[in-house]
């Protein structure tokens, strides 16, 4: 069931509807030639049209024909829009489809993920210009790299022996693999975010490119 209002008062049932008009059954007597400010509730899915029409004809059982005058370009979109949606509803019952109401597919699909808006930019690094991202990532790389050669060097030092190369090597992969879980735990985890990330995101302040975190997020549709 689809309804029809006008003016604030008087209700009626649309029997059917089309891009220039409509027929509806009236709860009151219309007249031919009435304009009327009309208002349509549709359903499946949910639309509600307002605009302005003219009573085409009427009969004695209360039926009459509108006709929409000059229907603003959003609400006769949107009439379109809910025509195509009932044709293609009505193509698929009468190809049989057991299903009830509109499928696109039988199986559902994945969600779209869009890459923030942050991941985009660019922003300049020695000169060059270079996506936010990859100067995030550049700044946790050289903070690790920092790390681990501080602690070699402070290690050498206090052991006042240069070990064989083969050692030297596993000793400085080993370290750096610590120093890479130590240091994604405590920044991703911990404070939820790295110091290159943090970085990149007071350089867009900076700039005046920055955003809300919820904008931030990579978003669904």
């Amino acid at each position: 069931m689809a309804y029809i209002s006008w003016d604030s008062q008087n209700r009626g049932v649309l029997r059917d509807v089309g891009e220039s008009g409509a027929a509806l059954q009236a709860l009151a007597p219309l007249q031919v030639h009435q304009q009327i400010r009309f208002c349509l509730e549709l359903s499946h899915p949910r639309a509600r049209i307002e605009g302005d029409g003219r009573i085409a004809w009427t009969d004695s059982l209360g039926q009459a024909g509108l006709e929409f005058l000059d229907l603003p370009p959003r609400p006769g979109r949107l009439l379109k829009d809910w025509l195509l949606t009932q044709v293609l509803a009505d193509a698929q019952r009468a190809a049989g489809d057991p299903q009830e109401g509109l499928l696109f597919s039988f199986t559902s699909r994945p969600a779209i993920r869009l890459q923030p808006a942050s991941a985009q930019r660019q922003m300049r690094f020695f000169g060059l210009r270079v996506p936010v991202e990859r100067f995030a990532r550049i700044v946790d790389c050289l903070a690790l790299l920092c790390a681990v050669l501080l602690f070699n060097v402070m290690a050498l030092t206090m052991t006042d022996t240069l070990p064989t190369w083969p050692v030297a090597v596993a000793l400085v992969l080993a370290v750096a693999g610590a120093f890479a879980g130590l240091y994604w735990f405590l920044f991703s985890l911990w404070f939820g975010v790295t110091p290159g990330r943090r970085l990149a995101r007071l350089a867009l302040y900076e700039r005046g490119d920055h955003k809300s975190r919820a904008e931030l997020r990579p978003r669904f549709r």
